[in-house]
Order: C-alpha cells, then structure tokens, then sequence
C-alpha cells in the first residue's frame, strides 16, 4: 500500500496548553521521547511538526498508509488534550501538474469537438 503524505491540524485551549497546564505539561515531557516510536509502531511517519503557542495551534506533516493509523497515534499523544482535523496532502508541484493535465483533456475535448461537423459553425470564426 502506497503512503501519503497528511496534514494534522490541532488546537487546544489556553487552559489546556502545556505551558500553563501543569498535568498536561508533565504528560508531555514525560511521553515526548516515546512519540517517535509510537507514531512509528502505527506506521506513521513525522515529517515535520510547527506549533504557534499564543494562537494555540499547530501543524504536523506525516507519512501514512491511511488516515486511521494517524487516528490511533494522535489519541494516544497530541490527541489527549487538542482538538485534531486529519486531512491528505499533496505538494503545491503536484497541484500543477494536476492542472496541466485538466487543462490538457480539456484542450483535447475542446479539438475533437472543433473537428465534428455539427459544431463547426461555433467554431469557424476561431480558426486562423
């Protein structure tokens, strides 16, 4: 099965945030190095993870087979206490390519209706 690449959105309250909660701050501390092998027992793979503290957010990139294996890691970790969206990614590059390629049936579907005799009046006045 292929991975893809998935966007793990969190946010918590300012109650919540372990650098004002103390239970959550110690629970964080003490499982922050167990989060590698944990993500990586669920088959997920951190890429890269950016927090804003003040707006009490933050972003992670991950690799998985399927959004259910980040599920799991994500309740036994950040999970505990931030509100958490899951959402597949692509890279900006693959958005272009994938343009072109619409852009391409489209000019494709555009020429084959051009050569059918029904629709050459519509089109006569385009031609060069």
């Amino acid at each position: 099965m292929s991975r893809t690449m998935y966007g793990i959105y969190g946010e918590h309250t300012q109650e919540a945030c372990a650098l004002y909660n103390e239970q959550n701050r110690r629970w964080l501390l003490t499982n922050l190095p167990n989060q590698e092998k944990t993500a990586q027992k669920h088959g997920v793979r951190i890429l890269q993870q950016y927090h804003s503290a003040l707006e009490h957010t933050f972003l992670w990139a991950v690799e998985a087979e399927n959004a259910q294996s980040i599920e799991e890691v994500m309740a036994k970790t950040a999970g505990r206490f931030n509100t958490v969206r899951i959402v597949p990614l692509i890279t900006f590059q693959e958005v272009i390519e994938r343009c072109k390629k619409v852009e391409m049936e489209h000019f494709s579907k555009v020429r084959r209706m051009m050569s059918m005799p029904i629709y050459s009046h519509i089109f006569d006045k385009y031609r060069y």
